[in-house]
């Protein structure tokens, strides 16, 4: 007997399969599959049986469903069993008996078979066969279908991606475009299908069809979302306006198993008599033989046709187009027998902190003369200093700290199979066919670091501003050359508009650092920080090979001081000459202790601020008709950053809108309406959930206390019958941006944060209420 998620909800015994019908049982059926083999709380199972609205009796009424499940299973034949444990159930299951496992199990399987495309792709069509329809049809859970068929969905959208990836580089474009029509029209807003579907169109001879999809993926986003097609995007219709040859194809998404992304085997036979490493997919060979590009260490590796080794250990490698390649820190040196390590799969060269792309000796290299073509408008070009090629007897290969080696200047240049090598007049080699100039620079490290971007409509924060750039452009402070004190510390409440300031800043100063501007990000996606040792990995491959002069480096949403401090400290990555800024919700007053430096922490815009926020984002003509509307929306948004961000990105997606109808609209339920529909992330309600889930549980619970109760509780005497909240715990919360100064009294808590407190109790309050 088998269980059937991926699809409706079904029990399966060979060619029989029983549907279940849409009832309670069956919502407590899929809540516990989706976790399988995990304890799954009984307060969780209430929630996606009834929805946050639940009944007093609630409780006994999910046991009932339990027994209703086991009479089900016993009636069936079913011999799973679900079993009570410490404050809920649990039911276990293998990839055989339950489909979502099978599923995980064989993309996981595929993503081993690296190796041999042909098998990877024929696994992951055996992964895919298993979803059978929309997802949990049957099941009538709201809570299942806000917070768990996303998730599984986006597992089915890698794996359909990574399946288009293997389609291109295997050169089936006809195959690709059948899964990739459909791809786009169900998911017009991911725009991995468009540029897969765009680039088999190209690659298929259908030029005009290829930029008619791209017109019509731009209006969309234009229309729809406000934006503008992402920078691959951009440089793929470049490419075809040209006529450019795009070179072998390589797959660019991870393999994604349950979130995760797996890494790959270093080593891969070749097709053709010898080992084939390949450029990231975004890491464009330069125009000129010899300039090795130096992908990030970490990053999941592809493989290319057409690359020879240098049978030299560690040496770099020669690919067709004639761009030689540094392996990636880590991986196996190269040996006669034929492996070898490969270059990263979805990243970028390696890049001083200015964006450009580095050598393997770590200098940036500069056109040369003689033959290379020019660089497209918004690339760097980076011809060779010298040719690749296989290290003379006796020639000692340079390297690269960490990461594999380049052969030595001046010996015999390496051809690719079947090409004789060519000159230009000058007598410097002249670019092989098809080689296209290095793109412009892009996120390193699976987008932790990444050159400092320009922040749209920045308005406001003037003389925070001008404090900044002139901290950041001061004379460095006198002290041992091993040890310079931190140069600033952005913090403030969650969404007040800490990295949108140090970025601004940034950007204002960059002249005064010529070796360039980095942002690193702290933390995932998800909410986790990153480690200090991760960051110091990707942090020394950028500035290890920074450009003369000072370097800025924004350290941006750090979680605690020890996440920094290994960064700052004598050694560290972050030495002499260059000026780093930290952005935190927390105070950080420990580092700042041990380390120096200017705090700048940050509050609400003023009612100028919010003004001409809605001035830049909405257009003058729009604001000024209804300028006493405009200040209401400021006012509804408590003059909060963040929460502006989010209306006026809504107003911009409804330009016929009345401000004054806005507010209306908006003041009715201003937590629940500042949010994007589309990117249910970008919300005030789930800035401030994530911000609170950081917080210790006793903390929180006291945060949860003062949000609901008088404001006499931030008082340093309290309500005369409750008496106050500690002091220390008080200090806490402001440390983590959750109080903010008064007055009134030295505490008080942002209206819109409190209101959110309040709103989440009473949800949670009305589960225990009667229907």
């Amino acid at each position: 007997m088998r269980f059937r998620l991926l699809g409706s909800l079904a029990l399966a015994d060979g060619p029989d399969t029983v549907v279940l019908q849409p009832s309670k049982p069956a919502n407590l059926l899929a809540a516990l599959l989706l976790h399988a083999n995990s304890p799954v709380s009984a307060e969780y199972l209430q929630r996606a049986v009834w929805g946050e609205e639940q009944p007093a009796t609630a409780r006994a009424a999910l046991q009932t469903c339990v027994l209703r499940l086991r009479r089900l299973f016993s009636k069936h034949g079913v011999t799973t069993s679900i079993d009570a444990v410490p404050g809920g159930y649990r039911i276990t299951a293998a990839s055989s008996t339950l489909d979502l496992l099978g599923f995980r199990e064989r993309v996981r399987r595929a993503a081993g078979l690296d190796r041999d495309p042909e098998a990877e792709l024929c696994a992951l069509r055996d992964a895919l066969s298993l979803w059978q329809g929309s997802l949990l049809a049957n099941v009538r859970s709201v809570v299942l279908h806000r917070d768990e068929v996303p998730r599984l969905a986006e597992e089915r959208l890698r794996a359909v991606e990574r399946v288009c990836d293997l389609l291109l580089g295997l050169g089936r474009c006809g195959e690709a475009l059948v899964d990739l029509w459909t791809a786009t029209r169900v998911h017009p807003g991911h725009e991995r299908f468009h540029e897969q579907l765009i680039e088999a169109l190209y690659r298929s001879g259908r030029q005009s069809q290829a930029l008619a999809e791209y017109r019509r993926v731009k209006g969309f986003l234009l229309e729809e979302l406000g934006v503008d097609p992402s920078p691959s995007l951009r440089r793929l219709e470049l490419s075809i306006l040209r006529g450019e040859d795009l070179g072998p194809a390589a797959p660019s998404a991870p393999r994604i198993v349950r979130g995760e992304a797996v890494a790959l085997p270093p080593g891969r036979p070749g097709v053709a008599g010898g080992a084939v490493p390949a450029p990231a997919p975004d890491a464009v060979p330069a125009p000129g033989q010899g300039a090795a590009s130096i992908p990030v260490p970490g990053a999941v590796p592809v493989p290319d046709p057409g690359a020879v080794p240098v049978p030299a250990e560690g040496a770099a490698y020669v690919p067709a187009e004639g761009a030689a390649y540094v392996a990636a820190q880590g991986a196996e040196p190269a040996s006669a027998q034929g492996t070898e390590p490969i270059s990263a799969q979805g990243a970028s060269p390696a890049m001083a902190p200015n964006g450009t792309p580095v050598t393997a000796q770590g200098i940036t290299t500069v056109p040369g003369q003689g033959g290379t073509p020019a660089p497209a408008p918004g690339t760097v070009s980076v011809p060779g200093q010298g040719d690749a090629s296989a290290p003379g007897e006796g020639a000692a290969p340079a390297v690269v700290e960490g990461a594999a080696s380049v052969p030595a200047a001046g010996t015999a240049p390496l051809p690719s199979p079947g090409t004789a090598p060519t000159t230009t007049p000058s007598g410097t080699p002249a670019p092989a066919r098809g080689a296209t100039p290095a793109p412009a620079p892009a996120t390193v490290a699976d987008s932790c670091i990444e050159p400092v971007p320009a922040v749209p409509h920045f308005t406001g924060r003037v003389a925070e501003a001008a404090a900044l750039t002139a901290r950041l452009t001061a004379a460095p402070p006198s002290g041992p050359e091993d040890h310079r004190p931190l140069a600033v510390l952005v913090s403030g409440a969650p969404g007040i508009g800490k990295s949108a300031l140090a970025q601004h800043a940034a950007r204002l100063v960059r002249d005064a650092f010529p070796g360039g501007q980095l942002l690193v990000r702290m933390t995932r996606a998800d909410g986790e920080p990153r480690s200090a040792d991760e960051v110091a990995a990707g942090v020394a491959v950028a500035l290890g090979a920074a450009g003369e002069g000072r370097a800025l480096l924004i350290l941006d949403d750090v979680v605690d001081a020890d996440q920094v401090r290994p960064l700052l400290s004598p050694g560290g990555e972050a030495g002499a000459g260059l000026a780093v800024v930290v952005t935190s919700r927390m105070g950080l007053g420990g580092l700042i202790a041990t380390h120096g430096g200017w705090v700048q922490r940050l509050t609400t815009f003023t009612e100028a601020e919010s003004y001409a926020l809605l001035l830049t984002a909405l257009g003058a003509e729009r604001v000024e008709a209804e300028p006493r509307a405009a200040h209401r929306l400021a006012a509804v948004c408590g003059h909060f950053p963040a929460a502006l961000r989010i209306l006026t990105a809504r107003l911009l997606t409804r330009p016929g809108l009345r401000l004054a109808d806005a507010a209306d609209w908006l003041g009715d339920d201003p937590l629940a309406r500042l949010t994007l529909t589309d990117s249910p992330d970008h919300s005030v309600t789930g800035l401030f959930d994530r911000a609170l889930g950081r917080l210790d549980p006793r903390l929180s619970e006291a945060f949860t206390r003062l949000a609901q109760g008088p404001p006499a509780l931030l008082d340093d005497r309290g309500p005369e019958d409750e008496g106050p909240v500690p002091e220390a715990v008080r200090e806490q919360l402001a440390d983590a941006g959750l109080l903010e100064d008064g007055p009134p009294g030295p505490y008080r808590i942002h209206d819109l944060l409190r209101a959110h407190v309040r709103r989440t109790a009473r949800i949670r309050d009305r589960r225990t209420e009667k229907v």
